[in-house]
């Protein structure tokens, strides 16, 4: 009997979408099969837990992706960047369920193959909301919850009133295209918006926001299962440079009135917006007030030292969402852990002769992502765990550093 034959889903009146029995694994005959769509690194450590699971993992990947397919044995390539809806459906009549290893996936696609049947989580509702800045904020604003300033602009005269109004600089968010780091552009004068409109017109409306003088930045993971449950990870404190996670300490070192309705707020959206896997809120605090920032209902960046920190790591937690298993422990095993990720500074770089000496700082842990280099391209994270967050950066941050050559490798 086939998981898909197993699960129960109904329609709600209201039509908010499908209900999730959890699986009654007593009566499956064969291990479930997880198909993941995309294949970069995110798809590459869900592929590690899902080993350790004893999981079956296929792949869809795109034909440019270079970190994940180079470890599964069951892939499909896509026959070009433009993917077609018969294509996907043919990988997903293979799999017991279907989940992303990143959000810019039509969801019009993905909604199309739910009505065939094929259990695809996040939902297609949910991956709408993720994929639309502009919508993703609306929909926050009628919800209640506290956000940065905000106007979704269409046109050039309404950045400029926005930009009059709150004074220069303002950052601008394309609603669509925007991913790891890439769509967020900070604006220090009128003269610059025309340029954007004129690149960027295929992305309009723009979210248009005040530069705001921050505290710091913050996430906090919610995973939530077919069955309803829901947990939450301890709250991170991030680093961005340029619109891109560079750093990430666990604990966050917040005031615990502050964690505490971090985590409340993460749940509460993982329910309202009723997500399966693993949803990262990322969060601003400004003038020691907690702002939402933007969501991402997938394995997150700032959640990739749980495999390290935490009793369960973020991937293996949103394998066992999407399969409705028992969901694990997110507390800290560790006293303070600290992720840098290693970014590329050329495009002919090569860490390999490096790596002796970055595996020599014993609390270290590297994951490289077999991914060819680029300038200021990710290509891999280290994770230190010590006593302390400052210790753990440190010797983080010092791991980096010897696999970007910058101290000398001793033959």
């Amino acid at each position: 009997m086939s998981i898909r034959q197993e699960r129960l889903t109904r329609e709600t009146e209201s039509g908010s979408g499908p209900l999730h029995k959890a699986l009654e694994w007593n009566k499956l005959t064969k291990a479930p099969t997880v198909g993941i769509i995309g294949g970069g690194q995110l798809a590459q450590m869900l592929y590690q837990s899902a080993i350790s699971l004893g999981i079956e993992a296929h792949l869809f990947a795109s034909v440019t992706d270079e970190a994940a397919p180079k470890y599964f044995h069951d892939i499909t390539r896509a026959s070009s960047e433009a993917w077609t809806p018969p294509e996907i459906y043919h990988f997903a009549q293979k799999c017991d369920v279907v989940t992303f290893d990143h959000e810019l996936v039509s969801p019009s696609i993905v909604r199309e193959l739910e009505k065939r049947g094929c259990l695809m989580l996040p939902s297609s509702s949910t991956l709408e909301l993720s994929a639309n800045k502009a919508n993703q904020r609306q929909r926050l604003n009628q919800l209640g919850y506290n956000l940065p300033p905000y106007q979704i602009c269409n046109t050039v005269s309404e950045v400029v009133s926005f930009a009059e109004r709150y004074g220069w600089p303002i950052v601008i968010k394309p609603s669509t295209g925007g991913y790891d780091g890439r769509g967020v552009y900070i604006v220090d004068k009128e003269e610059e918006i025309a340029s954007l409109f004129s690149n960027l017109n295929a992305h309009l409306p723009f979210v248009v926001e005040p530069h705001l003088d921050l505290d710091a930045e913050g996430s906090v993971l919610a995973v939530r299962s077919t069955t309803g449950e829901c947990v939450t990870y301890p709250m991170v404190r991030t680093l961005q440079v340029d619109g891109m996670c560079r750093e990430v300490t666990s604990p966050g070192d917040f005031p615990q009135e502050m964690v505490a309705e971090a985590r409340q707020i993460a749940e509460k959206l993982a329910n309202e917006l009723e997500v399966v896997g693993i949803l990262a809120v990322e969060f601003f605090i400004s003038a020691g007030k907690l702002l939402v920032n933007e969501l991402a209902p997938r394995p997150h960046n700032t959640g990739h030292l749980t495999i390290e920190a935490n009793t369960t790591s973020q991937f293996e937690n949103h394998l066992r969402a999407v399969l409705g298993l028992p969901l694990g422990s997110t507390e800290l095993r560790v006293p303070a852990a600290a992720m840098v990720n290693l970014i590329s500074n050329s495009n002919s770089q090569n860490v390999m002769p490096h790596l002796p000496l970055a595996l020599s700082i014993k609390e270290a842990s590297l994951h490289l992502y077999s991914k060819s280099p680029r300038k200021n391209r990710k290509i891999g994270h280290v994770t230190a765990t010590a006593e302390s967050v400052d210790e753990a950066l440190e010797l983080a941050r010092q791991t980096v550093h010897h696999l970007s050559g910058l101290e000398i490798v001793e033959p």
